[in-house]
């Protein structure tokens, strides 16, 4: 894939970016950047060395891991949170995981998917709740 411009990172107050040729676009600033700055992951996941998008990239793979690890309890038709027994009821909006009535909240979130942005109320269980900071 041809990706247009050069390395973007380091650019800043004063000072200029490092103009390399690029070998990608990050996932999540849409930036190019070049061997130096950043990443080429499986499955197409382009991150640049910004600390905010590799902060995003490391929660992704956090989150996958829990939910797997999480998704066990679901199997027995137990809650997914940590230490409850209780029947599952309902599907957390994000991970899909399926949660008893008191770990899961309704809760007010800016949903960028759409286009303009604009606040939507998810149920959401605390994991995902608290992932939503990093995104924001």
């Amino acid at each position: 894939m041809l990706i247009e411009g050069t390395c973007t990172h380091g650019g800043g107050f004063l000072r200029r970016a490092c103009g390399a040729q690029p070998v990608g676009q990050c996932v999540y600033c849409g930036q190019p950047f070049c061997d130096r700055h950043g990443d080429l992951w499986p499955e197409f996941h382009e991150v640049c060395a910004r600390p905010a998008c590799q902060a995003k990239y490391a929660d992704v793979q956090q989150h996958r891991t829990w939910i797997e690890e999480h998704r066990g309890f679901n199997r027995v038709s137990v809650c997914a949170e940590d230490e409850c027994q209780e029947r599952m009821q309902h599907s957390c909006q994000r991970c899909q995981l399926r949660f008893c009535d008191e770990h899961l909240h309704v809760r007010q979130v800016m949903e960028r998917r759409e286009s303009p942005p604009r606040e939507v109320s998810l149920l959401l269980c605390a994991h995902c709740t608290v992932r939503r900071r990093i995104w924001d």
